[in-house]
């Protein structure tokens, strides 16, 4: 009875050490759980430096920039998650959290957009190191139109005039239209 014990013991601290470690990665936010209201929408994309240098393989040849960037991200992570009207002030007021806890954190708010004949509100956050390199984007989008949030969270070594490549090849809008002004371009 001692041995299964002890192990429930070691994989519960293991657990909680790999927890910790990635909500301590710098860029990385803990955007919590998502519950999709009934009968709604909901996706949730993980990808990790396996996956994404897997990845980088399939486009080095055609993109080496964009293969480059994918070889230097820690972590994607992406939902979307559909409310109704009778979820809509919760998902409205979960997306105000999370921006106002980046903006207390030192994220800097790079992008606002909203626009009324498509019901889109949209902010993009990024947190940067000591050399001004990028090291987490997160985007927040709340789509009334759609009636649906999404959240996207990446993590790694990015340059700034690499943020619209990763909005292209991510299919993350918000950034593929970003522009960066040249005297920001390495």
């Amino acid at each position: 009875m001692k041995q299964p014990l002890r192990l429930t013991a070691f994989a519960l601290a293991c657990s909680l050490v790999s927890l910790t470690a990635r909500a301590a990665e710098p860029g990385a936010v803990d955007l919590g759980k998502f519950v999709p209201a009934d009968g709604c929408e909901y996706v949730e994309v993980n990808l990790h430096p396996a996956v994404l240098k897997f990845a980088s393989v399939f486009v080095d040849k055609d993109n080496p920039e964009v293969a480059s960037l994918l070889r230097n991200l820690k972590r994607v992570h992406v939902n979307v998650v559909g409310y109704n009207d009778e979820t809509r002030a919760d998902t409205t007021a979960r997306v105000e959290k999370i921006r106002q806890q980046l903006e207390n954190e030192g994220w800097a708010k790079i992008v606002t957009a909203r626009q009324g004949g498509k019901d889109e509100d949209v902010a993009i956050f990024v947190k940067t190191n000591s050399s001004d390199g990028i090291e987490g984007v997160v985007v927040t989008v709340l789509d009334t139109g759609e009636k649906h949030a999404v959240f996207v969270n990446v993590v790694g070594d990015i340059k700034p005039e690499q943020l619209a490549a990763l909005g292209k090849n991510l299919h993350i809008d918000p950034l593929e239209h970003l522009k960066i002004a040249p005297e920001h371009k390495a």
